[in-house]
């Protein structure tokens, strides 16, 4: 079960190793599998900073991605009301990032501020 948390630009804050960046997400979208629920964000650079960030991150550096927050109060309330509903399902979280390929990752997850969710890497 595929849920859209969001259609349409939004944007993600990207922890690395070497600071943050601000970089645009087109879509969101959340599934449930049979024992967690997984995340994904479609990554979209809104201009050539924010497409030469992403590809600093993702070629050089998707390792050290330590935080991914997104500040959307429509994704926010409908991952709340996800989760609630299938709060006994889920055993854990991951989240994919799709920037020219998937990077998944292990993640916790928490909301931040009234319309924040900050997804914590697991090491």
């Amino acid at each position: 079960m595929i849920r859209s948390l969001r259609k349409g630009q939004s944007s993600a804050e990207i922890w690395y190793e070497f600071g943050t960046d601000e970089i645009g997400i087109k879509e969101m979208e959340v599934e449930l599998m049979d024992d967690h629920a997984v995340f994904r964000l479609n990554i979209t650079p809104a201009d050539s900073n924010q497409s030469d960030d992403a590809k600093n991150i993702f070629e050089n550096h998707p390792k050290s991605i330590s935080r991914i927050i997104i500040r959307d109060g429509q994704i926010r309330s409908k991952t709340s009301r996800f989760l609630k509903a299938y709060q006994d399902k889920i055993l854990f979280i991951k989240l994919v990032i799709i920037h020219k390929t998937d990077f998944t990752f292990s993640v916790s997850l928490k909301p931040l501020d009234s319309d924040s969710l900050e997804f914590e890497v697991k090491v």
